[in-house]
């Protein structure tokens, strides 16, 4: 995750990726992970890709358009 990303809102930080760039956020937020990629995603012609990683205990976000 992103240094400020605990203080910032999840929503933001997935709008404010680049195209390339790769999160990794605590894998108890899963749910809203996928959520707020798939929303930011529609509403923004954009593209995330969403991967679980138990063994590191994160989901990794990534901008790939």
């Amino acid at each position: 995750m992103q240094p400020n990303a605990t203080k910032t809102n999840l929503r933001e930080v997935i709008l404010s990726m680049n195209v390339g760039e790769i999160i990794s956020i605590p894998i108890e937020k899963t749910v809203n992970v996928r959520a707020y990629a798939s929303q930011v995603g529609l509403s923004n012609g954009r593209k995330y890709r969403t991967s679980t990683h138990p063994d590191e205990r994160v989901v990794k976000v990534a901008r790939v358009k």
